[in-house]
């Protein structure tokens, strides 16, 4: 695929299935065996649902190239809302073309509209072009390392229906994902 121009929107839950395999595709090439698609899609779709975060879409010819998603947390420290980037991928095709540059321009337009008092992220010490295209932006490293460790017993799951439930009893009203 060829393009010359592309768009970047701000997401709905019924996007979900547009950015699921831009997250599959993430978790494979950071050498992560992904979740099922529809999983994938369900927890996109309860995060969009309940405003814990927004997700940014960029297409091309109405095709998927790229995603990320703006996590919106509170720091107890500075006792403020901050917004953390995750799940930002750009297709190969996309890489180097400028969409990375509009969706993090984005995703910090998009924070600040929302009165986070900064933004962070995370980046892998081998991933030279990305920490270039933070460095432009003004960020810098923290010094500080992301460690890990799976729970249960390597085990994970999360029940979306839950989390749908929640936000649909804190609305009052029937969830998206229901049918009447």
């Amino acid at each position: 695929m060829s393009f010359s121009e592309f768009w970047i929107k701000l997401c709905r839950p019924e996007d979900a299935p547009r950015l699921a395999p831009l997250i599959q595709a993430l978790a494979r090439e950071e050498g992560v065996e992904p979740a099922e698609v529809d999983e994938i899609e369900n927890i996109v779709s309860a995060l969009l649902q309940s405003g814990a975060s927004d997700f940014l879409l960029a297409t091309a010819d109405d095709e998927p190239i790229g995603c990320m998603q703006i996590a919106y947390r509170l720091s107890t420290w500075e006792a403020t809302p901050y917004a953390y980037i995750e799940d930002f991928y750009l297709a190969p095709i996309a890489r180097r073309r400028g969409v990375g540059t509009k969706l993090l321009d984005y995703a910090l337009q998009r924070a600040e509209g929302q009165n986070a008092s900064h933004i962070a992220l995370d980046v892998r010490n081998a991933n030279t072009a990305a920490q270039r295209l933070y460095t432009r932006f003004g960020f810098s490293n923290s010094e500080s390392s992301l460690w890990k460790r799976p729970l249960p017993l390597g085990e994970s799951y999360c029940d979306t229906t839950t989390t749908l439930a929640a936000i649909d009893e804190r609305r009052g009203g029937a969830s998206a994902g229901e049918s009447a």
